[in-house]
């Protein structure tokens, strides 16, 4: 009898981990980055690619993308007035980052510099009292956004890569007194971090479950007490 009842049990509960069983999704996020050296400008166009998102880890919900761009400058002026001079230089840029031709975030990083030069000193060298050199004047701006579109997020599912095209324009103003010599060198580059949002289901038993196991172990303990006792009572 115990026999039988042990196996009543072990069947109990091999059919209730069967039916009870369902999936229970958490919400899960992957990041993946990329990022360019300094280039010359005065146009790039440079591809960043980051990793597909991997459908066996569950279902993609959204994506987030952070953008970052980094003009960089380096200058040098000389005043050839016989007075002294205010000289101003401006170093802007646009950047963009674009996927399958759909431009998706841009900014304008941009870096002011003034300096006080004297008269000419009769040397141009881009130094000494009536000239200056300066070098790594950077400017940094960040864009990121979210889509969830379904239809969108299908570019970011797969096994590979997704290429980004980012895209920068320098542009530098120098301005001081009418005889100003100058010369700028522009470098951009960019990064891009791409965080996937997903749903990572994983089987689990359902509490009923277990109630349930509980309750055919307790009605089979039951059933044999009663009969133990029918015997005993005969007796």
């Amino acid at each position: 009898m115990t026999t039988k009842l042990f196996n009543t049990l072990a069947a109990a509960t091999t059919l209730a981990g069967i039916v009870a069983t369902s999936g229970v999704a958490n919400a899960a996020s992957l990041s993946y980055t990329s990022s360019s050296n300094y280039d010359f400008t005065d146009i790039i166009d440079a591809p960043l690619s980051v990793q597909q998102f991997n459908s066996s880890l569950g279902t993609l919900q959204g994506v987030t993308i952070e953008f970052t761009g980094d003009v960089l400058g380096n200058a040098g002026f000389e005043n050839r007035s016989p007075t002294s001079s205010q000289v101003t230089l401006n170093l802007t840029s646009d950047f963009s980052l674009q996927l399958n031709n759909q431009s998706l975030l841009g900014f304008n990083p941009q870096y002011a510099y003034s300096y006080q030069v004297a008269k000419y000193d009769n040397i141009t060298d881009y130094s000494g009292t009536s000239g200056k050199t300066v070098s790594n004047l950077t400017a940094t701006q960040s864009a990121t956004q979210s889509f969830t579109n379904p239809q969108f997020l299908q570019s970011f599912i797969g096994n590979g890569n997704i290429d980004f095209l980012f895209s920068a324009l320098a542009n530098s103003v120098v301005t001081g007194s009418g005889n100003i010599r100058s010369y700028v060198d522009t470098y951009a580059k960019a990064s891009i971090k791409v965080t996937y949002d997903y749903d990572d289901v994983k089987s689990v038993p359902e509490p009923s479950a277990t109630l349930g196991v509980g309750l055919i172990a307790g009605l089979c303990l039951l059933s044999q007490r009663k009969k133990s006792w029918l015997k005993v009572s005969n007796l």
